[in-house]
């Protein structure tokens, strides 16, 4: 990382990247709680006729359980949500590692001395 005043500047940088974060799980949330009704339901988009014209087909009277199933803009939107979640609990463990890690710097500027923690395996 390179140097700048704003590393240093009274925690200033780190609310500003705390306030980004902030707004950003808002948004984040806004996208899950439509995604919670998406994914219940066909994508939409008009059905196309064989020839790729653009024609809404009208023939066939569908199978909408079968098609909402197969549904491929369904399945991304499943896929996108597994995938947040696998990334978001790594989000987790990184803003508690910074927590517990202004935590221990806190306790040792506070006077008190630094706890020594074990784990893993004996």
């Amino acid at each position: 990382m390179t140097y700048s005043p704003k590393h240093v500047a009274d925690g200033h940088h780190l609310t500003d990247l705390l306030d980004t974060l902030e707004r950003d799980l808002i948004s984040l949330r806004q996208m899950v709680a439509i995604y919670d009704d998406a994914v219940t339901m066909p994508g939409r988009r008009p059905d196309v006729d064989a020839d790729g014209t653009g024609r809404r087909m009208t023939a066939d009277p569908g199978r909408p359980t079968e098609n909402i199933a197969l549904d491929g803009a369904r399945a991304a939107l499943r896929a996108e949500l597994n995938t947040g979640a696998s990334q978001l609990a790594y989000a987790i463990a990184y803003v508690r590692g910074v927590t517990a890690s202004m935590d221990r710097a806190l306790l040792r500027w506070e006077g008190e001395e630094p706890v020594h923690i074990t784990g893993g395996l004996s």
